[in-house]
């Protein structure tokens, strides 16, 4: 590569680095400098997950994009779910070559997805959304909703070309969510959505996983080596 690439890439609310890891040892083994930061309170205790608040998470981010930018001279941004949050703030702070979300929430909650879902296999979706539940203190949640908010209105002013993936069956954020971010986001040279029909919230786990890393490898072909 004449120019190294980096790819900052970064998990969502609640969890850890569990989730993005297929796809950041992929993008390791394709010769990519990789950052994914473990956001403050996260992948630990749900008292210290309490403790934290959005400024950490967002310091968490910003310290691993200044280490990330010490070995890369073009940086991209991955987030999943809330992890997408994060990279729309960092692109209005620093130098961005493209940013890549998969499955943000705008909308989050998607009820009806996920009634089908314990309609369909109750034990164990009704299993995992009481863990759900448990894992989130009403103090980190209040804290999300308000990194959100104030996301939105950051929107406007993104300029980086965005690409957009979204699994249609996602039940924590709604699939309408990268229609919103597309309509929000307007000053964008380029704003895609990669849709992914037979996907859940979980992307790199899913049915779909391969197609979703090599969309994500083509992506950053594409914008970051020509």
């Amino acid at each position: 590569m004449s120019q190294r690439v980096g790819c900052l890439v970064i998990h969502g609310f609640s969890r850890d680095v569990t989730d993005i890891l297929p796809l950041a040892k992929t993008l390791r083994e394709d010769g990519y400098q990789v950052e994914c930061p473990t956001l403050e309170g996260h992948g630990a205790t749900r008292r210290q997950l309490a403790k934290s608040t959005r400024h950490d998470w967002l310091r968490s981010v910003d310290e691993a994009y200044k280490r990330l930018a010490k070995r890369a001279d073009k940086i991209v941004i991955i987030g999943f779910s809330m992890g997408g949050l994060l990279a729309f703030h960092l692109t209005a702070v620093y130098p961005v070559e493209l940013v890549i979300t998969m499955n943000a929430p705008y909308k989050y909650w998607n009820v009806r997805q996920a009634m089908r879902y314990l309609r369909d296999d109750f034990t164990t979706h009704a299993r995992r959304y009481l863990q759900g539940i448990g894992r989130i203190p009403f103090r980190s949640a209040i804290q999300f909703r308000l990194l959100l908010s104030e996301t939105k209105s950051l929107l406007p002013h993104i300029s980086v070309p965005c690409v957009l993936l979204q699994s249609k069956l996602d039940d924590t954020t709604h699939a309408v969510s990268a229609e919103l971010f597309a309509e929000r986001i307007q000053k964008a040279e380029t704003v895609q959505i990669n849709w992914y029909e037979r996907s859940n919230h979980l992307l790199l786990f899913g049915p779909e996983k391969e197609a979703a890393i090599e969309d994500i490898r083509k992506t950053i072909k594409t914008y970051c080596l020509c």
